[in-house]
């Protein structure tokens, strides 16, 4: 889905880059909410099958692991009931234990996947809950489309299907990704720049371009 498909405004909630020198993304807190416009693009085909990530290094300490392999089973289920259609790259990554540890979170966040999805506060379709922030500052979702498309969006509220009845914002619901691979190979590599640039792990050989590229906006 593209961002302006969407009922959700787009912003990309992130983490601080100024150690990289990237003007374009300065310390708002734990999370800034930053321009969607000024993303560069990702630096892989995005061709769902992620072979970009399955080479990359398993890390044992920071990685999203979390509740998948106990959840997911549920969560098909109660999709192939609700006719909503899991993308791809969302499956196979929710199955493949080996691919969540090769994925890093400055903040800590971790895989928090829903049992099944729950319909969408604005524009129709559902919201399936997949990353949440340690802290509960943010949680990330699935949106699934009437239509049969899909994005990721992110609020500071939660939803799902063991969220307690309560006020929320649908307004405060950002697009933040055409798809799920998007997504995922944004944080990853956001990620992998931040540790790179603040505690001096390597940076990934596809990061330089993406910083260059990210540097011009604010150039």
């Amino acid at each position: 889905m593209k961002a302006e498909e969407s009922p959700f405004s787009p912003y990309w909630w992130g983490t601080d880059l100024t150690a990289a020198d990237i003007e374009a993304r300065p310390r708002m807190g734990t999370y800034g909410r930053y321009g969607f416009g000024d993303l560069p693009p990702v630096p892989f085909p995005m061709t769902g099958d992620l072979s970009w990530l399955a080479d990359r290094p398993v890390s044992d300490e920071w990685s999203v692991a979390g509740n998948a392999s106990e959840s997911l089973p549920s969560l098909r289920e109660a999709c192939a009931r609700a006719a909503v259609t899991l993308p791809p790259a969302f499956d196979r990554f929710m199955a493949t234990s080996s691919l969540q540890r090769r994925v890093r979170s400055n903040t800590a966040c971790f895989i928090d996947l829903d049992t099944g999805p729950v319909a969408s506060p604005v524009g129709g379709g559902h919201l399936i809950r997949f990353l949440s922030d340690q802290q509960g500052c943010l949680f990330w979702y699935l949106h699934d489309t009437e239509g049969g498309d899909h994005a990721v969006v992110c609020s500071p509220d939660f939803h799902g299907t063991d969220a307690e009845p309560g006020p929320c914002d649908p307004e405060a619901i950002c697009f933040c990704a055409e798809t799920f691979e998007v997504f995922l190979c944004r944080f990853w590599l956001e990620n992998e720049v931040w540790f790179a640039t603040t505690d001096g792990t390597p940076l990934p050989d596809v990061a330089t371009e993406y910083i260059a590229r990210y540097r011009e906006v604010s150039a």
